[in-house]
């Protein structure tokens, strides 16, 4: 591992050894309580072969025992969930999410009802967020861990929290005042011109502080990974972005279609090599593209997401993104095709040794919070990744990507307790995700009668 990972690593520790190990205060309501799920079918990254009839046992917010239900002890005094026939995974993550849009803290316990345990906010008003998380951590409010960048730089002035950074001394100065405020990470956005960009690598790299975000049509991905972009979000950033060169011939909004003949995955072959070498991760984002592709200005499908997207925040996503009938001319015959393509090329990605992370951009008018990442997974599914490979890039991955696998990503001893007690083995079916009989975050068991409560807050935010 070169210096520069190591020095990356290091960071994260730090920064997520802070946030992951709540306040000892915080956990006095927990400390003495004990939870054991027994007979369960243990599946986590780490282990390629489902564990049956185990005994899970949990106190206070870790895992303290994990082993065969005939040989596990019992604590006397622990709360007994009787796992027969049933899965239990690692909380899920959705590393790309908003979380101080409007209604966004009673949102919150969406992501907690869904098995969502941990997001990775990608931009938004730090002091609003910073609060979120101190909640979450005093048991005041249900919600998941959230690690986030506070403002994004940005060369541009746009209608979400961001610092202008047009010249770098603004970058440099940008960096600086991010790690004064205590944000995990820097986010970078898609209008800062290559001087600022790559001021804002060196100075995050003097501060040792990662970054992550889009990549600049003028810098490319290749550049970004080289520069120390630790993931690049929305998979929009890769077919345009062969060569600097290209992308700016591609620029304008409608001739992204014109990338899907230019970038060929031998093309790309080089790309996703340095991508590996470099330990840059990729977040598609698929949920958000195919709301921008195959479903854009539309009602949800079907009415059962609803009741879940207060008008409030419709509104606001409406006037921040505001969307015709589709991006693409003519039909939306071009967005379904570029939306398979998309799909593909990230299975091709994958095997290629790119490492994949799940995220849905949320919250989406088509797609509330929590629920976005079930379809996300789904549609990793449809795009070639296995059930397992699936399971890891919303475990495993997130878990890895913070330099924590020693208490996140697995179901062991010593871990978090955040874990999704399922129904059915989402090996078999990853839309078994969805069949959720209990979640413990932050070691609070919520099991169907809480859910049914944490779901039923969010639906009487409309009049």
């Amino acid at each position: 591992m070169g210096q520069l990972q190591i020095s990356r690593h290091l960071r994260f520790v730090a920064l997520i050894a802070l946030v992951w190990a709540y306040p000892a205060l915080a956990q006095q309501n927990l400390a003495q309580q004990t939870l054991a799920f027994t007979h369960v079918t243990v599946i986590d990254g780490p282990n390629s072969i489902p564990r049956a009839d185990q005994t899970v046992v949990i106190r206070g917010n870790r895992i303290v025992a994990v082993g065969s239900s005939r040989s596990t002890r019992i604590p006397a005094g622990a709360r007994v969930v009787e796992g027969g026939g049933k899965f239990i995974i690692p909380g899920l993550w959705d590393m790309h999410v908003h979380t101080d849009a409007p209604a966004g803290r009673e949102l919150l316990a969406l992501y907690v009802a869904n098995g969502v345990t941990g997001v990775r906010d990608m931009a938004g008003d730090w002091t609003t967020v910073k609060t979120f998380r101190e909640d979450i951590a005093q048991g005041r409010l249900a919600g998941p861990r959230i690690l986030a960048s506070g403002p994004y730089l940005e060369g541009g002035d746009v209608p979400i929290p961001h610092i202008l950074t047009r010249n770098p001394d603004e970058a440099r100065a940008g960096v600086d005042s991010l790690v004064r405020l205590g944000v995990d990470f820097v986010k970078v956005h898609g209008q800062l011109m290559r001087d600022s960009y790559f001021a804002i690598a060196r100075r995050a790299r003097e501060r040792g502080i990662p970054f992550a975000g889009h990549v600049p049509h003028i810098v490319g991905a290749a550049a970004a990974s080289d520069s120390g972009q630790r993931s690049i979000e929305h998979i929009l950033s890769i077919p345009v972005s062969c060569t600097a060169a290209e992308s700016l011939a591609l620029r304008p909004r409608f001739t992204i279609q014109g990338a899907l003949g230019r970038c060929s995955s031998l093309d790309l072959a080089p790309l996703y090599t340095r991508f590996v070498q470099n330990q840059t991760w990729v977040t598609p984002t698929f949920v958000a593209l195919y709301e921008i592709a195959v479903w854009p200005g539309r009602a949800v499908p079907g009415d059962s997401l609803a009741p879940y997207l207060p008008d409030t925040l419709k509104r606001f996503v409406a006037k921040i993104f505001p969307m015709p009938d589709s991006i693409f001319p003519d039909d939306d015959f071009v967005g379904r095709a570029i939306f398979g393509k998309r799909l593909a090329q990230v299975a091709t990605m994958h095997r290629a040794g790119v490492r994949i992370l799940t995220g849905t951009d949320a919250p989406l008018r088509n797609s509330p919070p929590g629920f976005g990442l079930h379809e996300e997974l789904l549609l990793l599914s449809r795009g070639g990744l296995s059930n397992a490979e699936i399971l890891r890039a919303a475990t495993l991955e997130p878990a890895r990507y913070f330099g924590m696998l020693d208490s996140a990503g697995a179901i062991a001893p010593g871990q978090l307790a955040d874990v999704v007690l399922l129904d059915a083995n989402p090996l078999l079916d990853i839309r078994n995700t969805r069949r959720i009989a209990a979640v413990v975050a932050n070691g609070r068991l919520y099991q169907a009668r809480d859910r049914a409560r944490l779901l039923r807050s969010a639906t009487q935010l409309n009049p």
